[in-house]
């Protein structure tokens, strides 16, 4: 079991664990904390550093209102405190396409620095969740999912509503049509057919944005946060960046065709949980194998080469609420395999993995997503 660095009080550590071994994914696991660990002495042990590097994190809402189901809700005192805490610690708030394009390009970011994403075109978020963000002056991006609001479906905005959004600064991006799984075929589809499907989706709610709103973001978010290998290669065919749910920071070696956000929601609202999130940082993911989420094991392997500023001996891998051992396959070039011994029955769930910046109470952080996609377990 890899050790954690002292954190100040046995609180604050019992608390930062908890969180880092919690799946920052909507619905999908609770967390038992693995307590009563030593600070190390310093380390000298190894870790590849890269020689440039540029952080940022994203975050992902969905209802801003106390009645709406948990899982996917904060309050607005909550979403409050945590624009709150952006201020008074200095955060740039940035525009969701301008930080895509300072990673992509490399270009310097401020130290600390988010973007706030909102999925779904949930009306609360127009009548609580927009308003308070406009109170601190902080840039948003609205994901739509279009049939609903073509169907006038209750709890969503209208176009109007939308459009007066995307008046008032707002990106406009892509939710697709129908929010659909996107990694499952439908009865009788072929693989080809399925991709065919997504593409024509993707399209469609793609022009409707545009139609209604002029804004042309090639941005996608996945439903779900779901995705596979023939997803991100049709995503990079056609010139988008899309977004996950699966927990993590971004910089500039992340993968544009599934970049993590932080869900801050339900359990993840508090600040006490949520700004450790906040304040994390990106690994380099040098080896990530297998590269896609989806599998059909309950407990499934994953070969990873990470590269940041931490020492080794502080590294540490997490599934729900349990220690993983690192199987080295090189432990001078942090390259290893993790696989949990409890099985998950869930279909989306993950291995967490985190170490402390030397120097630093900040926290690098990668989240293996997987995703079951079998028959009987769907949401």
């Amino acid at each position: 079991m890899a050790l954690l660095p002292s954190m100040g009080t046995h609180s604050t550590l019992k608390h930062f664990i908890k969180l880092a071994i919690t799946l920052g994914v909507v619905s999908i696991l609770k967390s038992n904390a693995v307590l009563g660990q030593t600070a190390p002495l310093p380390s000298t042990s190894p870790s590849f550093t890269p020689s440039k590097e540029g952080h940022a994190v994203i975050t992902i809402y969905h209802h801003v209102s106390d009645s709406t189901p948990r899982s996917t809700s904060l309050t607005a005192d909550e979403l409050r405190i945590q624009m709150e805490y952006l201020r008074d610690n200095n955060f740039e708030v940035w525009p969701l396409d301008r930080l895509i394009q300072a990673l992509q390009n490399k270009e310097p970011i401020p130290e600390r620095t988010a973007a706030l994403t909102f999925d779904d075109a949930y009306i609360s978020i127009y009548d609580t969740g927009w308003p308070l963000l406009k109170e601190f002056g902080f840039p948003m991006t609205l994901f739509v999912t279009t049939q609903p609001i073509n169907d006038n479906q209750r709890g969503y905005m209208n176009w109007d509503q939308v459009r007066e959004m995307s008046e008032g600064g707002v990106i406009i991006a892509n939710h697709m049509v129908n929010h659909p799984h996107m990694v499952d075929a439908l009865p009788g589809e072929t693989n080809a057919e399925r991709l065919a499907r997504l593409r024509a989706e993707l399209l469609a709610a793609q022009e409707h944005i545009r139609r209604e709103t002029g804004q042309d973001h090639k941005i996608m978010a996945y439903p779900y946060g779901e995705f596979d290998d023939d997803i991100t290669a049709m995503i990079e065919e056609l010139g988008f960046v899309a977004l996950a749910q699966n927990s993590g920071a971004v910089g500039y070696y992340s993968d544009f065709t599934a970049l993590p956000r932080y869900p801050l929601a339900a359990s993840f609202a508090d600040i006490a949980s949520a700004r450790t999130k906040l304040d994390s940082l990106a690994f380099q993911v040098l080896e990530h194998s297998p590269r896609s989420p989806v599998t059909d094991s309950k407990n499934p392997p994953v070969t990873l080469q990470l590269a940041g500023d931490f020492n080794v001996s502080q590294l540490g891998c997490y599934a729900n609420g349990k220690a993983l051992t690192l199987q080295w396959l090189d432990r001078d070039a942090v390259r290893f395999t993790i696989q949990a011994e409890e099985e998950f029955q869930m279909r989306r769930y993950g291995y967490i993995c985190t170490a402390p910046k030397r120097g630093t109470n900040r926290y690098y952080w990668f989240n293996k997503l997987w995703i079951r996609s079998v028959p009987g377990n769907a949401d």
